[in-house]
């Protein structure tokens, strides 16, 4: 397919490549992930979890020592097959989290890191379908890129430099499209620029959050995560080491994080949502 096309609503074709020899390190990292540590503190305990993208399942294995009752569904099917065959103890399936084969209702929790920002045509369903899933009182833990004001500062410098470029010369060439564009060829958010037409949205606070109650959640918590991840992403391995998917901060990195913390969503990787669906139906925002 061709990645610049529009997609259906369902349609999610970003499929990721695991290292199972990295696994005990990827469970050991969650010790240390913003997103694995909330997930801990605000999961029910009474009722069945499902992580929705699971990869591995690494996030599984970790929840399942500390005694969850999760499961997880996965879109590449090799890699559900490989797990079963390593790790048969996990309990992974192969399904498309925009239409999961289960009734209304049948999670009491939810994960979701870094998932639903790959659909194209945008997040509203699998969103929606991770709503459905939840009981009344459900919680989800939900992630995804922040459009931050790093970012946001980084990409508006790009686009006001590039005509000065060297091979952009003569002026005519510089009528290509800039890094950010959103707004064209149907993008809804701002695309990463680095992979491709199309590998995943960075949405902006504001959008995330309201994306998440249209698809009929309140939000219990909407926080910036990922902070060494951001600098890593934004200044480099100068700053940030990356050790199998591990960030680990110089001292630079350490005082610049502590300087810039007071403004949230400043240089953060990711945003994410504590979601809670609620005991009744509410009428969705149109």
């Amino acid at each position: 397919m061709d990645p610049a096309a529009p997609s259906p609503p369902h349609d999610h074709t970003i499929l990721f490549e695991w290292d199972f020899a990295e696994f005990d390190q990827l469970v050991r990292n969650c010790a240390e992930d913003d997103t694995v540590q909330l997930a801990l503190r605000h999961l029910p305990r009474d009722g069945r979890v499902l992580e929705a993208g699971c990869g591995p399942g690494h996030v599984i294995e970790y929840l399942q020592q500390r005694g969850y009752d999760i499961e997880g569904v996965e879109l590449n099917a090799p890699v559900v097959a490989e797990v079963r065959r390593r790790l048969p103890h996990l309990r992974i399936r192969v399904g498309d989290i925009a239409a999961l084969d289960c009734p209304d209702g049948a999670y009491a929790g939810l994960l979701s890191f870094g998932v639903v920002e790959h659909f194209r045509a945008g997040p509203e369903a699998p969103l929606a379908e991770h709503c459905r899933v939840l009981r009344p009182g459900g919680i989800a833990v939900i992630s995804v890129p922040s459009f931050t004001v790093l970012r946001r500062w980084k990409h508006a410098a790009r686009n006001l430099l590039r005509p000065l470029r060297p091979r952009n010369f003569p002026p005519w060439r510089t009528a290509v499209p800039p890094v950010n564009r959103r707004g064209r060829d149907g993008f809804r958010y701002h695309v990463q620029p680095r992979q491709g037409p199309f590998f995943e949205y960075w949405m902006r606070p504001a959008e995330f959050e309201a994306q998440v109650r249209r698809a009929g959640f309140e939000i219990v918590a909407s926080l910036p995560t990922h902070h060494y991840t951001g600098l890593w992403s934004e200044l480099g391995e100068s700053w940030v080491r990356n050790e199998r998917r591990r960030f680990v901060p110089t001292p630079a990195a350490r005082r610049l994080d502590r300087l810039l913390r007071p403004w949230p969503f400043f240089h953060n990787f990711m945003h994410t949502i504590i979601a809670r669906k609620p005991d009744a139906p509410a009428l969705l925002p149109r």
